[in-house]
């Protein structure tokens, strides 16, 4: 839906914006990142609901679009740390979903354009292949952390491979018409691209911030220790223990240590 693209813009633009307070060690960025991931949830969901209502409905788009803005919501909560019960589960569940959604997409697009051009047929490959590997390792690392990393790379890499081969390679023949691989994925698939755009930014800051090139995410809500333990659940290197993880245990300690003793404080 090209009327949303604007919408889709200006959240990209505030979440960059978001990051870049953050990693200057000013704790409000990460509340814009939360606020901008709720926001996308609640706009791929509104869209949803837009596509089930209409007379000719299209299951895919209905499915893609709720489960964007499922791993959206997800994601705010995240970023908030809020943890509901089996969360994990419904977050892996909205991947899988998407991943579906991808590869039907590529499935459907590959022999159709094969018929008439080979180039842009494998160019549909690495488009979709990117982006379905790019969420596998996002949704996998609680569960299979040591496939995740080498996914994520291998998803960077095709998309690297797609965007310096559209640049390069000229304008090719399309249904009579002279088209280029990057412009028609863009202007085909304007979600696909919002995601694919996210997908970027989340490799450029992970990759630079392991060499130490710019500095990591910044909260002074909690202790740094809470955000080890955090990031110790998310990548599955923690078995949660009677339903919850030592960082929700630390959350609720930290809590009601902060709650006994904010009047004892004097400044």
């Amino acid at each position: 839906m090209s009327k949303y693209n604007t919408l889709y813009y200006l959240l990209i633009l505030l979440l960059i914006t978001g990051a870049f307070a953050s990693m200057a060690q000013n704790s409000y960025g990460i509340k814009i990142m939360g606020g901008v991931a709720a926001a996308f949830g609640l706009l791929f969901l509104i869209q949803a609901l837009q596509s089930f209502y209409k007379d000719k409905k299209n299951p895919i788009e209905i499915l893609e679009l709720f489960s964007l803005g499922l791993l959206s919501l997800i994601i705010c909560l995240r970023v908030f740390y809020i943890h509901f019960l089996y969360a994990e589960f419904v977050y892996a569940l909205a991947g899988a979903s998407l991943i579906g959604v991808y590869l039907y997409k590529m499935n459907t697009s590959f022999p159709q354009i094969l018929k008439q051009n080979s180039y842009l047929a494998g160019m549909v490959v690495l488009f979709y292949g990117s982006i379905s590997l790019f969420i596998l390792s996002m949704t996998i690392t609680p569960f299979i952390p040591w496939l995740a990393e080498p996914a994520g790379v291998i998803a960077f890499t095709l998309i690297i491979i797609f965007t310096v081969v559209s640049l390069v390679k000229k304008e090719v023949l399309y249904n009579g018409e002279k088209v280029h691989a990057l412009r028609l994925a863009t202007q085909a698939e304007h979600r696909t691209v919002v995601v694919l755009s996210l997908f970027v930014l989340f490799s450029l800051y992970i990759g630079l911030n392991k060499v130490d090139l710019i500095p990591a995410i910044y909260s002074d809500e909690f202790p740094k220790a809470y955000f080890d333990l955090v990031n110790s659940a998310e990548t599955g290197n923690e078995t949660p223990v009677d339903g919850m993880y030592q960082h929700e245990r630390f959350k609720e300690e930290y809590d009601r240590f902060i709650e006994k003793h904010a009047n004892t404080f004097r400044y």
